[in-house]
């Protein structure tokens, strides 16, 4: 086998005995050894397949999607999930036409109001919900049109990072709802790995307030059911979708 390998280094030879049970004193001693164990080594080796380790099933996998079950009553129907992805999509593409149009006459999309930076996490928070501690608490900025066409693909996908950890420290509220509806809206698509990772917690999240609503008649479930199906349906999640009936 030694006239088909390129040597790498050169390594001189010599008609010495090696004494492999001590440590090699210089870098061409060593390569020598390495040379004559090799040497020893057969040109093909096969591996023996028989035996039970094969039939031992080695991978392990689930098709739970984390998503908890809903009552039957709770799902929405198969038209209603189709209707919303389609409200939802025409809604992306006014927004993306009028963005354009913008751009073309060389009009930049600027909110009435100061936005803070996208590292103050605490301050998106107080503008979007206002701040409880106050001894006034406001409500909040609703996500008016001008505030999130003036979001750039960063400030979106870091206030729906922002959206979904607060989503995990309180309650679901239609306000929520909103916000996290105008995010998505502006969303791109194909989904970088770590959004798609965080929006299929947001329909798992949506899936296990559903669970916990008291009544069909909840105000709240008609959003949660939105998220969980655009989250499925629109952005492609088919496994946390709910079926189609």
């Amino acid at each position: 086998m030694d006239e088909f390998l390129h040597k790498a280094l050169y390594v001189e030879e010599t008609d010495e005995d090696i004494d492999f049970e001590s440590a090699p004193s210089t870098g061409q001693e060593y390569l020598r050894r390495v040379i004559v164990e090799s040497r020893k080594c057969e040109a093909v080796v096969v591996a023996d397949m028989k035996g039970k380790k094969l039939k031992a099933q080695t991978v392990k996998y689930t098709t739970d999607s984390g998503c908890p079950p809903a009552p039957e009553v709770f799902l929405p129907s198969k038209e209603w999930q189709q209707f919303q992805v389609s409200q939802f999509s025409c809604l992306r593409s006014r927004m993306a036409k009028h963005l354009a149009r913008l751009k073309k006459q060389g009009i930049q999309m600027k909110p009435n109001i100061t936005l803070p930076a996208g590292d103050k996490e605490k301050e998106w928070s107080v503008l979007c919900y206002g701040n409880p501690e106050d001894e006034k608490p406001c409500a909040g900025t609703p996500p008016m049109l001008p505030i999130i066409l003036s979001l750039n693909q960063f400030m979106v996908e870091t206030l729906l990072e922002y959206n979904v950890q607060w989503l995990e420290e309180t309650n679901f509220t239609q306000q929520r709802g909103q916000w996290l509806y105008a995010l998505l809206a502006k969303l791109e698509k194909p989904l970088k790995p770590e959004m798609c990772s965080l929006i299929r917690t947001l329909a798992r999240l949506c899936s296990t307030f559903r669970v916990q609503l008291a009544s069909v008649d909840d105000p709240l479930l008609a959003q949660l059911n939105l998220f969980i199906c655009l989250v499925g349906r629109y952005f492609d999640q088919s496994d946390l979708a709910d079926p189609m009936k």
